[in-house]
């Protein structure tokens, strides 16, 4: 199990007057606890049940994501991806729906050796791998995943990603230090 440290609340409008960057107290107490990188989750090893189904579902659509349902760079994506009216399908591989006999980490370990990728999400457009959240944004703002759409046949709402101009990194978490948008 992963601790929650409790960034991820930051984006969810309860704490949106919370600072980004803590306080000196804050931080004063983080400096008092040792501090370790947590245990990578225990998967188990892919198998090819689990590593064909995983293929056939990245291809079941023209846009598929692999999601983890309460991981805020999923929420990025989707997020992002609702704003240009781009439809795609989801799948939330932690849900209830795959936890019987641990399908979900089974279609996980699966996923993350054929993709070599281990976080999440993972964005597949006509079953070809592109990275995550990030690399999504970053494919937006250098117009290539304009490109890789209109390839696809894929143009979003009105037939023009609904003409969104923004900056896609709006839809990063605002914790997120990297984040050229975050307030501080």
């Amino acid at each position: 199990m992963i601790p929650d440290t409790g960034e991820r609340y930051l984006s969810t409008p309860l704490f949106e007057n919370i600072p980004a960057d803590m306080t000196e107290e804050e931080k004063e107490i983080a400096d008092s606890v040792p501090s370790t990188a947590p245990p990578a989750p225990g998967l188990p090893p892919p198998t090819q049940e689990a590593t064909e189904w995983v293929q056939k579902e990245a291809k079941s659509s023209p846009v598929v994501i692999f999601s983890l349902e309460y991981c805020e760079f999923c929420w990025t994506l989707t997020s992002f991806l609702d704003a240009l009216g781009v439809s795609y399908h989801k799948i939330d591989i932690d849900s209830f729906e795959y936890a019987k006999d641990n399908l979900g980490n089974k279609y996980r370990a699966s996923l993350c050796e054929w993709t070599k990728c281990n976080t999440f999400p993972q964005f597949f457009v006509n079953g070809n791998f592109h990275g995550g959240a990030v690399d999504a944004c970053m494919m937006w703002k250098k117009e290539k995943l304009q490109d890789l759409f209109k390839k696809a046949g894929i143009k979003g709402g009105d037939d023009n990603f609904n003409n969104y101009n923004g900056d896609p990194f709006e839809f990063l978490p605002k914790w997120m230090t990297q984040n050229p948008l975050r307030s501080k």
